[in-house]
């Protein structure tokens, strides 16, 4: 699972990366920021994380792509807990 100690600074979108727009309910969107917000991860972040975690589970991904995700900090900088450093 990722951390908060974890975060890189935002860069450049590695390669190999495609975009993907998807819909979520209001509940569901107001719970990603919520967790962005409170660790300071990037949404596009957490999301790749859960799509590794759940193609893992199923068998479609090898054991040990989720950890291989490298969390990005989230763009609002503002909302980085005051407890954890820059």
């Amino acid at each position: 699972m990722l951390t908060e100690t974890q975060p890189q600074k935002r860069g450049p979108k590695p390669q190999g990366f495609v975009d993907l727009k998807v819909a979520v309910t209001p509940e569901l969107s107001a719970m990603l920021d919520q967790i962005a917000r409170s660790t300071g991860i990037s949404k596009a972040t957490l999301v790749r994380d859960a799509l590794s975690r759940y193609g893992e589970a199923l068998g479609y991904l090898p054991e040990g792509t989720a950890a291989s995700v490298i969390p990005t900090r989230t763009r609002r900088l503002g909302n980085v807990p005051p407890n954890r450093k820059e």
